[in-house]
């Protein structure tokens, strides 16, 4: 069986509710962050779509999405959106049954079974291409982000939110010192620090190996933001979840967070992820930009 295969596979069977519901972007707070960094807190979909509607108005738009899977990160983007509307969304994912989940509301749904390292976008047909969480499987981002660029109107804009850590989600070794000595001391309980898969982060694990990834899994992924800067300018991006992704990635459903202790710790741990970060004691492993196309 081929890697592209293998990808294929996972994604077809792969418990995507159980992925989401032990996600570290599932904790309140440290979504607030994000937002706050990237939108002054009033979320990504408000953000671009201020930015389209004043290059590319109107109520019939028409969107992308690249690697899209079943489109729930996606189809906020297009479906009952502020300022503009969108007519119609095409979906590009290598697995059928990711896209065949998706149920549209309010647009024409055009989906497109295609390994994305390979595909030929049409030239000049979108208003907006969204990226969100699915292009760092892609090997070849610099055909990715050229037919992105390519596919793109003028004045169009693609939005973006991905891993630029390194390949196969491994963690930077200061991120992972920090990630330990924070989890250790802040949340010493192992039932709280015990994964939907039953390993215990902590002192002697973070992160899985390499080997235990789907193979498109973050395969290229120090090189994403480069070939996004080649091919966009960016209107606004945010740098973030250095330690954040790597504290609480599988934990989220153990975390308390309602609770006054836990959530003051969780926000202590944002605030030293930003104050690490700015000092580059630790590399941000997540992007969230818009861009607009270069000539």
């Amino acid at each position: 069986m081929s890697d592209i295969e293998r990808a294929e596979h996972t994604w077809d069977t792969i418990d995507i509710g159980l992925v989401r519901s032990v996600a570290w972007l599932s904790l309140e707070v440290v979504n607030k962050e994000i937002w706050a960094g990237f939108s002054d807190g009033r979320g990504p979909v408000v953000r671009t779509m201020e930015l389209l509607a004043a290059r590319r108005p109107g109520n019939d738009l028409v969107g992308a999405a690249l690697v899209c899977g079943d489109m729930q990160s996606e189809r906020m983007f297009f479906e009952h959106t502020p300022s503009v509307g969108f007519r119609k969304v095409e979906g590009y994912d290598l697995s059928q049954a990711s896209l065949d989940r998706y149920t549209p509301d309010g647009v024409e749904w055009v989906p497109h079974k295609v390994d994305c390292n390979q595909m030929e976008l049409p030239e000049a047909a979108y208003d907006l291409v969204v990226a969100s969480h699915g292009a760092h499987h892609v090997q070849n981002l610099e055909g990715f982000f050229a037919q992105a660029r390519r596919s793109l109107k003028p004045n169009g804009l693609l939005y973006m939110y991905e891993w630029i850590g390194p390949t196969y989600l491994q963690i930077p070794r200061r991120n992972r010192l920090f990630a330990k000595l924070l989890l250790i001391a802040l949340f010493p309980k192992r039932t709280t620090r015990r994964t939907h898969v039953g390993r215990v982060k902590g002192l002697r694990f973070i992160q899985d190996p390499p080997e235990s990834f789907d193979p498109s899994e973050a395969c290229n992924s120090l090189q994403l933001y480069p070939e996004f800067e080649r091919n966009f300018t960016p209107l606004a991006a945010h740098f973030h979840g250095a330690i954040t992704y790597p504290m609480f990635e599988g934990l989220a459903q153990n975390l308390a967070q309602a609770q006054p202790r836990t959530r003051k710790r969780l926000e202590f741990v944002v605030k030293a992820e930003k104050w690490l970060t700015k000092r580059k004691l630790v590399h941000p492993l997540f992007v969230v930009a818009v861009g607009e196309r270069k000539p």
